[in-house]
């Protein structure tokens, strides 16, 4: 059997889209800090500090009954920032302005 050119992207496109949910959505490995550092080389605990805003990440927040503000560390998105660098997505992060070493 023979596929056209535009057939065959199709099923690719929605191949990939499906692994992509599939990782990013049902098997998502969220990771601490100290985890992204070891898993991408680049990232350092100082990088984490200043700019990890500008990175996916997720917490868990919540005001108790007395009014007192409770969060959890941050948690970042393995699969979605390796696809970001995958995309080359990283190289376009921008900051609105300067942060310094004390800012976090």
């Amino acid at each position: 059997m023979r596929i056209d050119a535009a057939t065959r992207d199709a099923i690719t496109s929605a191949t990939r889209e499906a692994v992509r949910e599939a990782m990013e959505v049902y098997n998502e490995r969220w990771l601490t800090a100290e985890e992204m550092i070891a898993q991408f080389g680049f990232f350092t605990k100082d990088w984490l500090k200043r700019y990890g805003d500008t990175l996916p990440r997720e917490r868990f927040e919540i005001v108790d009954a007395d009014g007192a503000h409770h969060a959890t560390r941050w948690a970042y998105p393995q699969h979605r920032i390796q696809r970001w660098i995958e995309e080359r997505r990283h190289t376009k992060l921008r900051v609105q302005q300067y942060r310094g070493a004390s800012e976090g």
